[in-house]
Order: structure tokens, then C-alpha cells, then sequence
């Protein structure tokens, strides 16, 4: 009876994993083909074990040619496959995956051990049930299949920091199990355990990284956004040519969550039926489709004529009875960033600016060049923080009642390392999108203290200074505290501070931003209504939020003065905003006919232009004391 018990178990056990690997599409990560090669090769050396222990057995019956072709080819299949799993180990490190030398080098020593195998004297031992070959051919193969191992093992040390934890210790797992195997063989040939022990390895690494359904989305059944990610960086790294339709839906579908469920299972069996791309579901309920074939002129032809199709899908209804909301962005050339990263910001960036009406959107060098442009403001305003840049300008507001300048409103500017002023319709919406903006707005609450302090405003004649509140810092359960602790160390009364909220459909917590103000207003702070005019603004917000002044927008005062409907309307508003008690500020008030039209309406206050613009603190304290002197 042969001795191959233990190799048929290993050989069993590969063919179940090609069999529930084979049952998944591919995604086409560089690691997922090289571990399906290394699963094929493995397989095919396992069942070149068992052929040479049957050619051993029946050597008698069999051509000398023939046994010997058969030992030696399972010893180059030995070397094979520890050189593919040196190989799976170093293609995780990009910098080795990219050297060509080195993996030609790799790959020459791998031939050079197989050529010396094939070229030295092979021995075989046959008897009861003990098989093994011995002689010069398997002290080769011993010698470079250790060196191959050696190898792995050293680099999930040497580059351990470049790889994931899971990834480090299936591998160290893999190859301490080939060792332990070759050991005992090597001590007890009867003991045929390489094969199994390469089995199991392999089990090892596909448990732990390479099953197929980690890299799907449990609900949609395609392939998940940390695949999609990890796809990218590998397009990115050998510049290929692919282009993608990203399909954004409503990150709530506002289903019960079966219905929701069956709606993304519907959603996903239909766009993966567009076999040419690769289907990824992205954040939330988003999808995108990635054609990667042939040239790019073709496969972006392809995606925008898919395109057509599945927008006019997404206009009937899914599930049991729901019609989306969908938008949709098509990127036709997926070189429009540099990287996998700014791939994803771009898409991030752009799934929540689509115009009212609007439902797709094409996306070229410009919203790369976006994203370019975004991220060196970034850098700019964290140096700014850093090496405080950030300064604050002073708008003086004038009282008609009392014909002085008797507050101003503080605004944010940085200052560029080439001396030049940085406008915050440059740096605010970038601090706003990158989480910025409530260092900045900290930043120009302590200055503006720090100015009351110094250049005692209150004895030129200003009252208070207003200062904007962003709505991340509103949603900040720590902004009365925070802002307490710095009146106190600049010695400002928090009457001498006015704080300006603009009404947001962005913001979520409300019940936060109402317990600052009440908290603030204890102290002594007044609170100013801004923007008010502009598309979001409502008289319910003024009648729900604590606010002492109003503040009519640049666009509600010209129009004021241009369109007699708009007059009648801003007339009508006056009153009733002057019946609840609150003050009024015009903004944006340009010229002397603005001025008096102005005060015939009744409001209490005036900024913008035609007084003064903008000025750096030390012209406003001239300004202040020339202005409220005479």
C-alpha cells in the first residue's frame, strides 16, 4: 500500500480552495492573483509528490527516464512554490514590487535552483511503506527552498511596518508551518508532511486574507469600498487607463431597513449585469462602476454610453414602490488625480455639490485640479495656525441713531508668506470641509478680545464686536465654556462681544447651538442673526432663536433698490422685525443714495462699503478714533 495518505489529504483540501475561490470573481488585486497562483502551484506540487512516490513504488515496471523525470520535476515544484511565496510577501512592499532588478534576481536564482536540480544526480529509497528520493538534486532543493523561506520570513520583519498586522502573521504562520514540515520529513523521510503542511498554510493565508467574500459588501454582494480603495492604488501604481460611473443615492432611503436592504440588493444585481466594468459599493448607498479594458478612448466611450442606460433604470421604481433620488458622476478618465486617495476625495467632494435640478455631473482635469488646490489651502491654513498668520480685520457698523461707529464686525484673514492677504472666500469653505474652521474661529475670538482689551474700544465709542460663529463650531457642545475661559484671560465682559450665527440647513444639532446661546447670553454676550435674506433665511428662525439684531445680506439690500417687489417685501419685514424688538443692520450699503434710502426705512445700523472696507486692526483704531472723535 503507498504511503501518500497525508498527500492526498493535502491535495483534497487545495482542490477545495481553488473550488471556493473559483466560485467569486476576481477583483484583480495584484496579491489575489499571485495567491491564486501560488494556490495552483502548491496543488500541482502536492499532486508531483504523490506521482513520484507512485513512480518510485512502480520503478520497476517504468522506463529509469521516467522515475527520474517525475522526482525531479516535483522538486523543481518544491523551489516553485517557495519562490511564489516569497514572491506573494514581497509584492505587498511597493517599493520591491516596482524594483525590476530585484525581481529579476528573485526570479534568476529561482531558475538557476531548478536548472542544478534537473542537472544533478537524483537517488530514490523504496521499501514497506518508506519512500523517498535522496542525492545532490534534493540537498538542492532543500538549500534553495529554505532560502526562499528565509527570505519570506525576513521580510515580514524587515518591512513588517509596511504591511497590516493580519497580513504579517498568516505569512510568519505559513512559512513556520512549511519549515516545521520539511523538518520532520527531512529527519523521518516515511513522514511525507509537505505537502499537507503546504496545504495548510495556504488554508491559513486564505482565511485570513485572501477569502473572497472579505473583500465583498455583505448586503450589496459586490465588491466593498476598502476594495474599491485598495483597486485604485493598484490602477494608480502601473497607470492604467480606466473610467467610472459612481451612482449616488440618498445615504437614508428612508425604508424600513428590509425594504432598504432589498432595494441595494436589487440596485447591485442590476449594475453588475454591465459584465466589462468591476461593481464596488461605496459609501453608504453609493456604487460605482470601474471599466478597466482596452484603450482608454474605448472604455470611457463604454462607461458614458452605460451611462444613458442606467440613468433612465433609475427613473422607474426599486423595490416595492421607490423612485430615488439618484445623482450620478462620470469620470471618463481616471487620471484626472495622481493617486487612489484623491480619487476618493474628489468623489466625496463632489457627490454633495450637485445643483438644484441637477443630476449628473462630469468630472475632468478641473475637479483634480480642485482637489490640488484644496489640500495646498489646507497646508496653508495649518501653517497659518501655526505660525500665526491668521489675522483679523475690522468692518466699523454706524449707528444712525447716534451717528457714531459703535461696533464692528471682527472677520478672518491669513496672511500668505509672500506678504499678500488671503480672502476667505479662499481658505473659509476649505476650513469649513476640512475641519479647520473652529481653530480659526477660536483663533479670531482671542484676538478680537485681545484688541478690546488693548485699544479700550469701549472708551472710543464701540460697544461691542460682532464675531461669526461657524456651524461646526455651534455643534460644539465645549464653545460657551471655551469661550468664557478666553474672556476671562483677555479681561473682555462678555457684553462687549456679539456673536453672529447664520441659519444652516447643514446643522444637526440645534438643541447644542440653543444651549450655548442661553449659556453665553447668562454671561452677557448678545447674538446677531446673519445672512439674513439669502436663500435659507425664514422670519421662523428669527421668532425661534434668541437673537438681539438682524442682519439683512448684501443681495436683499441692492435688491431693495432695484426691485420694487423686493422693496415691498423688505419694507413689510422691517416692521415686523422691529415689532419683535430686534435691531436691524444693513449690509453691503454702497452709496450715499443706499445711505438715505436706509435710514427712511427705519433700521438701526449701517455696514459696508460706503463707510469703510475691511481694515487691519491698527487702521481701525484710527479710523474708530478720528470717526467717533468729531
Amino acid at each position: 500500500m503507498l504511503n501518500i495518505e497525508v498527500q492526498l489529504c493535502g491535495f483534497v483540501f487545495d482542490l477545495i480552495l481553488i473550488f471556493f475561490i473559483s466560485r467569486h470573481e476576481c477583483v484583480g488585486l495584484k496579491s489575489e492573483k499571485i495567491f491564486r497562483q501560488c494556490l495552483v502551484i502548491f496543488t500541482a506540487c502536492v499532486f508531483l509528490d504523490i506521482s513520484s512516490i507512485v513512480a518510485v513504488e512502480y520503478a520497476y515496471a517504468l522506463p529509469a527516464f521516467v522515475v527520474e523525470a517525475v522526482c525531479k520535476l516535483y522538486l523543481v515544484s518544491l523551489v516553485t512554490s517557495t519562490y511564489f511565496a516569497f514572491a506573494y510577501t514581497y509584492n505587498t512592499v511597493f517599493h520591491l514590487r516596482e524594483n525590476s532588478t530585484f525581481k529579476t534576481a528573485v526570479l534568476t536564482m529561482g531558475i538557476v535552483g531548478s536548472v542544478l536540480i534537473l542537472l544533478t544526480p537524483i537517488y530514490y529509497y523504496n521499501k514497506d511503506r518508506t519512500t523517498y528520493t535522496y542525492g545532490p538534486s534534493v540537498v538542492i532543493t532543500y538549500i534553495f527552498s529554505f532560502i526562499f523561506i528565509l527570505s519570506t520570513l525576513i521580510t515580514t520583519f524587515m518591512y513588517g511596518k509596511l504591511m497590516n498586522m493580519h497580513r504579517r502573521k498568516a505569512i510568519r504562520s505559513w512559512m513556520s508551518i512549511e519549515i516545521a514540515a520539511a523538518l520532520v520529513q527531512l529527519l523521518a523521510p516515511y513522514a511525507r508532511l509537505v505537502g499537507f503542511g503546504s496545504a495548510l498554510g495556504l488554508f491559513i493565508l486564505y482565511s485570513e486574507l485572501e477569502n473572497p467574500e472579505v473583500y465583498l459588501d455583505r448586503v450589496a454582494g459586490c465588491f466593498s469600498f476598502d476594495t474599491f480603495a485598495m483597486y485604485l492604488r493598484q490602477e494608480y501604481e502601473k497607470f492604467r487607463n480606466f473610467s467610472t460611473i459612481i451612482i449616488c443615492n440618498d445615504v437614508d432611503i428612508k425604508r424600513s431597513d428590509e425594504e432598504q436592504k432589498r432595494i441595494i440588493v436589487e440596485i447591485s444585481e442590476y449594475l453588475n449585469s454591465f459584465g466589462l466594468a468591476k461593481l464596488f459599493r461605496l459609501s453608504d448607498n453609493d456604487f460605482a462602476l470601474v471599466y478597466d479594458k482596452g484603450q482608454q478612448d474605448m472604455n470611457g466611450i463604454e462607461s458614458a454610453v452605460n451611462l444613458d442606460v442606467i440613468r433612465e433604470r433609475f427613473k422607474s421604481k426599486w423595490g416595492e414602490d421607490s423612485v430615488l433620488n439618484t445623482k450620478f458622476l462620470l469620470v471618463p478618465d481616471g487620471h484626472i488625480v495622481s493617486n487612489a486617495e484623491e480619487f476618493i476625495e474628489v468623489y466625496e467632494r463632489n457627490r454633495f455639490k450637485f445643483e438644484k435640478g441637477e443630476d449628473m455631473r462630469i468630472l475632468d482635469e478641473t475637479a483634480g485640479q480642485d482637489i490640488k488646490e484644496f489640500r495646498e489651502m489646507v497646508i496653508e491654513i495649518r501653517d497659518a495656525l501655526q505660525t500665526d498668520r491668521v489675522e483679523v480685520f475690522y468692518q466699523p457698523i454706524y449707528s444712525i441713531e447716534t451717528g457714531k461707529f459703535v461696533s464692528a464686525e471682527a472677520l478672518a484673514r491669513i496672511r500668505g508668506n509672500d506678504g499678500k492677504l488671503i480672502m476667505p472666500g479662499r481658505f473659509i469653505p476649505v476650513a469649513e470641509e476640512s475641519g479647520l474652521i473652529e481653530a480659526i474661529g477660536e483663533r479670531v475670538f482671542s484676538k478680537t478680545c485681545k484688541c478690546i482689551k488693548e485699544n479700550n474700544l469701549k472708551m472710543k465709542g464701540v460697544d461691542y464686536v460682532e464675531v461669526n460663529l461657524s456651524v461646526a463650531q455651534c455643534e460644539n457642545p465645549t464653545l460657551s465654556s471655551t469661550y468664557d475661559e478666553i474672556m476671562r484671560l483677555e479681561e473682555v465682559h462678555p457684553k462687549e462681544i456679539n456673536l453672529e450665527i447664520t441659519e444652516s440647513s447643514t446643522l444637526n444639532q440645534r438643541h447644542i447651538l440653543l444651549d450655548n446661546m442661553q449659556r453665553l447670553m447668562n454671561m452677557g454676550c448678545g447674538f446677531s442673526l446673519d445672512d439674513f435674506g439669502t436663500g435659507e433665511s425664514n422670519l421662523n428662525y428669527i421668532v425661534d432663536m434668541p437673537v438681539n439684531i438682524v442682519k439683512f445680506d448684501r443681495s436683499m439690500v441692492q435688491e431693495y433698490f432695484t426691485n420694487k417687489r423686493a422693496e415691498i417685501v423688505m419694507r413689510a419685514t422691517v416692521g415686523m422685525i422691529k415689532d419683535l424688538g430686534l435691531k436691524i443692520v444693513a449690509e453691503g450699503v454702497e452709496t450715499e443714495e443706499q445711505v438715505e434710502g436706509i435710514k427712511q426705512l427705519g433700521i438701526d445700523y449701517i455696514q459696508g462699503y460706503y463707510y469703510s472696507k475691511p481694515l487691519s486692526k491698527n487702521d481701525f483704531i484710527k479710523f474708530i478714533e478720528t470717526k467717533n472723535a468729531s
